[in-house]
């Protein structure tokens, strides 16, 4: 190989490892705007992500409410498809379990949602059995327009 305006050529397996330090750059820039991932109890900003336990209702002009004995808890969904699962009538007088943060105005803006049966929690998901397509939120099918129905996946140590 000929050294192009003075320099060396870089040869096949410099151009792979320049290509690779190029994608890994890239990478670590598209992850530094992410917040850090939240666990009980962790800070973000002045936030502090707790659980909560109670039974779903709904109530006319507020919305999605969680009862729990000390103290009833306006919901709000960090995401819309999370408000559209509080907001899913199939999931009214149950018992959930909630991860999220309490904010100045007193309601609980939900990270992540869980149904408790038998002291076990559970995963929500909605299924179409027709198209074989999973989505995170109650509704139609994107396919076949067919509802979609509520499932239960049992929760494994490192989902919750």
């Amino acid at each position: 190989m000929k050294a192009i305006h003075g320099r060396e050529p870089i040869g096949r397996r410099g151009r792979t490892l320049r290509l690779l330090g190029g994608a890994c750059l890239a990478f670590g820039l598209s992850l530094a705007g992410r917040p850090a991932r939240a666990f009980p109890g962790a800070q973000i900003g002045k936030e502090s992500v707790i659980k909560i336990q109670g039974i779903l209702m709904s109530i006319p002009g507020k919305g999605p409410v969680l009862k729990i004995a000390q103290h009833d808890y306006q919901l709000e969904g960090q995401s819309n498809y999370l408000l559209h699962t509080l907001e899913d009538k199939r999931l009214l007088s149950r018992e959930l379990r909630l991860v999220g943060t309490v904010q100045p105005d007193g309601s609980f803006q939900v990270r992540k949602i869980f149904t408790v049966r038998d002291g076990r929690l559970y995963r929500v998901q909605y299924y179409c059995d027709v198209c074989n397509i999973v989505a995170v939120e109650p509704g139609r099918c994107v396919c076949c327009q067919r509802p979609t129905k509520l499932q239960e996946i049992p929760v494994t140590s490192t989902d919750e």
